[in-house]
């Protein structure tokens, strides 16, 4: 690990990062004092690093995470008031969890949906290590995700192998995404659609949507993932919205089919299937 300057967010932080992910630089003098989240002095030859989207968690991450099951807490099935004791579960791995994961199993601790859907979450008591990598989700039974120990990164199981993409997601960001997609699949009524117009266009579907919030719609801001966007309101609906410019789609879950109507209206940019 190294201590340095780092961006985060287009922002500039001073702390610890693993310069092995480092993916380019920054010119930390050059950027405007609004972008500096530090009280570290920089000088003239300051660089920060960026590091790869897939990337061991940042001091600053551990913040938005936290955020992020807070405002989840208002729509879905999860809890931020539980504190589970690991020591068994490390004990009988030989390894530490890792502190994101820690943060997601509090969460979703006896909600029963995370780990009984077709992709889940393994209990604690089905946690495993294969290849240096902490296994904690499936698709049936079979792997589909885990945290690489060494790196930190979110490592993925295709054709029996394992494997680090650097342009993947971290694993925090892989976890918040499936545990939204899972609680939304469990609402009573879901839907799937069609994006059009500048749902479409936009090279930023969250920026584009931040028209379109109010006090009744908000966007799930801190999960910062290129080309998704998460919807939600305080009476349990829930929209995962992707766009890459040349295509995009919609899945949305909520207690009855008027609230989906409601925000195919407010969207207005809608074609529900």
């Amino acid at each position: 690990m190294k201590e340095g300057f780092y961006t985060y967010k287009n922002n500039i932080y001073y702390g610890s990062y693993d310069e092995t992910q480092v993916s380019g630089q920054w010119k930390a003098s050059t950027c405007k004092p609004e972008y500096i989240q530090t009280d570290h002095p920089i000088k003239e030859d300051d660089w920060a690093a960026q590091l790869w989207d897939n990337h061991r968690l940042l001091e600053p991450e551990y913040t938005d995470l936290q955020a992020m099951l807070l405002k989840m807490a208002s729509f879905q099935n999860i809890t931020t008031e539980q504190t589970i004791d690991f020591s068994m579960t490390e004990e009988r791995l030989k390894t530490t969890i890792p502190k994101e994961l820690k943060q997601i199993y509090n969460a979703i601790h006896n909600q029963e949906e995370y780990f009984t859907s077709t992709e889940h979450f393994l209990p604690l008591d089905e946690l495993y290590i294969t290849e240096g990598i902490l296994v904690f989700f499936k698709k049936k039974r079979n792997p589909i995700a885990g945290y690489d120990i060494e790196s930190g990164c979110l490592a993925g199981y295709d054709k029996k192998e394992w494997f680090i993409e650097p342009g993947d997601v971290c694993c925090y960001q892989f976890c918040v995404g499936r545990m939204i997609t899972i609680a939304l699949e469990n609402k009573p009524v879901t839907k799937k659609g069609r994006c059009k117009g500048k749902l479409v266009t936009t090279l930023n579907i969250e920026k584009e949507l931040e028209a379109f919030c109010n006090e009744k719609y908000h966007l799930l801001t801190e999960l910062n993932t290129y080309g998704i966007a998460v919807m939600y309101t305080d009476e349990n609906l829930i929209a995962w919205i992707r766009s890459n410019g040349f295509y995009a789609d919609i899945h949305a879950g909520a207690d009855g089919e008027a609230h989906l109507y409601a925000l195919g209206e407010h969207l207005g940019q809608i074609t529900w299937k």
